[in-house]
């Protein structure tokens, strides 16, 4: 199983490039930049590291066809994989804050990505390229001035049944979030299935983990710092919570769901009048939390998921990621081999 990192795109492009560089050296199979609402483009913070890096994969996450036309992230992906020469990839969602924001209707999501990822497999590896979808449509693309072997990888976003059976039939692989090692293997169990449905080979397909990492030597800043972020995990899914939580607890988190997502811009880690063990039972289930000198449950949890069928995991660092660079260079990726 291969680790990946998640950089926020609020980093400007220079410290983005020596994380990435320091990733490189640290045997990282790749650095996903984060598209957020308050950041910067991640195709154009990334080209700093396109051009001075060498083998790490990189690319943005998660990009949605209803904020950008799948033909633009085929040609934005094209351009950064002429800096990076054949290794920038992407991965392609329904969902995000910018979406959100943005107040767009996410209408026939499983049929938007679906097409997305067609185009943007379809134009980043056929020339010329016409495609005619019922959502989008491109005629005739023929780039020439691409030099670079095609992106490795067009990830799809998916967690959910009908997302997961697209997934099999149109990506490269998928990018699951925050599921726990029991739900990781079904979602993988349920891929090897369509993919042999639709012909295709499993072991060629990507299986892909995203988890947020808050493991700093420090554990009360860690718990911190995983509690102000809490509400960007899947606090809302109720599949994935009661896994570990009652519904009447359940209930609870629901009930304040605006005040756990108001933690983040307050840099808070409590809500008043919700229980601090429900905020704990999260921080538990839902992310990778700890300290420096006590990693086992980290590194078990991380050899779970390897078991379960993910060929990769994707760790968010928010804080100290230079720190937690090295910490998975010398002492994760060494224990997953």
């Amino acid at each position: 199983m291969q680790i990946d990192i998640v950089l926020d795109s609020q980093l400007p492009s220079a410290q983005l490039r020596e994380l990435g560089l320091l990733a490189e050296r640290h045997g990282i199979h790749a650095v996903w930049c984060a598209s957020y609402l308050d950041g910067r483009d991640p195709f154009g913070n990334l080209t700093e590291l396109a051009r001075a890096s060498s083998t790490i994969r990189l690319g943005p996450i998660a990009l949605s066809p209803y904020e950008l036309h799948p033909f633009r992230i085929a040609m934005a992906l094209l351009t950064l994989n002429e800096l990076c020469p054949g290794r920038a990839q992407a991965i392609i969602g329904g969902g995000g804050e910018v979406v959100m924001a943005l107040e767009i209707p996410r209408t026939r999501r499983v049929r938007a990505v679906r097409e997305a990822i067609d185009i943007v497999k379809g134009a980043t590896t056929r020339r010329p390229f016409s495609y005619h979808g019922q959502m989008y449509s491109i005629n005739d693309y023929d780039p020439q001035w691409i030099t670079a072997a095609a992106p490795p990888a067009v990830f799809a976003a998916a967690n959910r049944p009908q997302m997961l059976r697209m997934s099999a039939r149109a990506a490269d692989g998928i990018m699951m979030s925050d599921l726990s090692p029991a739900l990781a293997r079904a979602a993988v169990g349920a891929v090897h299935g369509h993919l042999r449905e639709f012909g295709r080979d499993p072991a060629a397909f990507g299986f892909n983990n995203f988890m947020a990492w808050y493991v700093y030597d420090d554990l009360q800043e860690a718990r911190h710092e995983a509690r102000r972020w809490i509400g960007f995990r899947a606090i809302f899914r109720e599949y994935m919570m009661r896994e570990f939580m009652s519904a009447d607890d359940f209930a609870v988190i629901l009930e304040h769901i605006p005040q756990i997502y108001a933690m983040a811009a307050r840099n808070a880690h409590s809500v008043e009048g919700l229980p601090d063990r429900l905020l704990d039972m999260c921080v538990d289930h839902l992310t990778l939390t700890g300290t420096t000198g006590d990693m086992d449950h980290v590194i078990a949890h991380l050899l779970e998921l390897k078991a379960a069928g993910c060929t990769q995991v994707s760790l968010e660092l928010k804080k100290h990621q230079a720190h937690g660079i090295r910490l998975i260079g010398e002492r994760v990726i060494p224990a997953l081999r």
